[in-house]
């Protein structure tokens, strides 16, 4: 089998890191329960561009996100745009009952009287930054052709991704509210609601601002005017607002709550040149357990390389030298005092009889990392740059695993 040519030790941090063990509710920590305004259901950070969970809690439960369901709706209009199948400038029609709902004195952000016309972009901007459920539903109706329609395309565009979310509503209101109104989706029960896990929802604004980045412009707004009516922003961590932190500033992105959901944040900001997503659910106060994951993350993580781009391994019985490269990023968040435990893999089947022959990208090692606290194992697979022919007797690749604990502040160095 192939084998290291010399030891490796890894300087490594788990992708996804107890970033503050006080915010780790519904664990067996065996430490003090925290104050109310820490305590939250779920919650994720993500890196936007790598895609890296640099924090996670409870995060593959499906649980009420309320309005944060509007993200899922806002991709699907800008995809619809993006796609030549309605623009910006169309008028979009109301129905009466979605009419109705915008006089409600409790579902309703902005009123939309009867002769008053509405684009999309104006739709979009109420949907998005004063989370105007009636706004919501209207261009819902517009891109699918109804209601039903549109919620299918929701489920649809989760499954395509592989997310675990269940949506019965394009604005996040559940049934409850949603029956008034005749837009229940019929077959549901009285009380369904969308139903969504905090990583499946930053995978949701990940798409979003990755996809369409002109989203974070209109999300980063204190209010907007439209038709001389002002709509204020529900994200109150913004800059000017109640509870904006200057320490990890916000640009984005989406608010939801109810009473089943408690407090929901998706928060968009830039740490060390990077992109990142910080999903809540269920906050007992809406926005302080993300202020505070936010700035844990910020006084102690790094983004730093923590593996090779390249190994080299010898085959034993042979005089053949493999050189590997990473298959993904090497880079990644790191976090201090943590300890993993690495696992060596070789993935490929060496055959002893005849030459093997290795096509261009064949994976042939996998350096597993696990943190144990976090429940969580990281994967980097090694694969051949070009095509290759591995000549002579060997034997089949059967040696097995070795586990290695390694301390976090252990400098990492490879064979070159």
């Amino acid at each position: 089998m192939l084998k290291w040519r010399t030891p490796m030790v890894v300087h490594w941090l788990s992708l996804i890191v107890v970033l503050w063990s006080g915010l780790v509710m519904g664990t067996t920590t065996g430490q003090a329960k925290t104050s109310k305004a820490n305590q939250v259901k779920a919650a994720y950070i993500m890196d936007a561009k790598s895609g890296q969970a640099v924090y996670a809690q409870n995060a593959d439960e499906a649980l009420p996100i309320a309005s944060l369901s509007k993200l899922m709706t806002l991709y699907l209009v800008e995809e619809a745009i993006d796609h030549g199948q309605i623009k910006w400038t169309d008028i979009v029609p109301i129905q009466s009952n979605v009419q109705k709902m915008a006089t409600s004195s409790t579902l309703s952000t902005m009123p939309m009287p009867k002769k008053t016309k509405f684009t999309v972009r104006e739709l979009l901007a109420a949907t998005l930054v004063g989370s105007s459920n009636s706004s919501a539903i209207a261009l819902g109706e517009y891109v699918a052709g109804s209601n039903p329609k549109f919620i299918a395309k929701m489920n649809a565009q989760a499954n395509q991704w592989g997310i675990n979310a269940h949506f019965v509503s394009a604005s996040g209101l559940d049934n409850t509210d949603l029956t008034t109104y005749d837009l229940n989706l019929k077959g549901t029960s009285a009380t369904a609601q969308n139903l969504v896990s905090a990583k499946a929802i930053t995978t949701v604004a990940q798409h979003l601002v990755n996809k369409y980045p002109s989203v974070l412009k209109v999300s980063n707004q204190r209010s907007v005017k439209i038709h001389g009516y002002k709509v204020p922003t529900s994200v109150l961590v913004l800059k000017g607002e109640s509870y904006y932190d200057a320490r990890v500033p916000v640009d984005g992105l989406k608010t939801g709550y109810t009473d089943q959901a408690g407090g929901c944040l998706v928060a968009t900001f830039t740490l060390h040149g990077r992109r990142m997503i910080a999903t809540t659910l269920g906050s007992k106060w809406k926005f302080t357990a993300n202020n505070n994951l936010r700035l844990q993350l910020k006084q102690q993580g790094r983004y730093q390389q923590v593996a090779p781009t390249t190994i080299q391994y010898d085959v034993p019985g042979t005089q053949t030298t493999l050189r590997l490269v990473a298959q993904g990023h090497t880079n990644a968040w790191t976090y201090t005092d943590q300890t993993v435990t690495t696992t060596k893999q070789v993935v490929i089947k060496v055959l002893k009889s005849r030459p093997n022959y290795l096509a261009a990208r064949t994976p042939v090692m996998q350096l597993k990392l696990t943190n144990a606290s976090a429940g969580t194992t990281t994967t980097i697979t090694y694969v051949t740059p070009t095509a290759t022919v591995i000549g002579g007797p060997m034997q089949l690749a059967t040696k097995p695993i070795v586990k290695q604990s390694l301390s976090l502040n252990a400098a990492f160095a490879f064979a070159n």
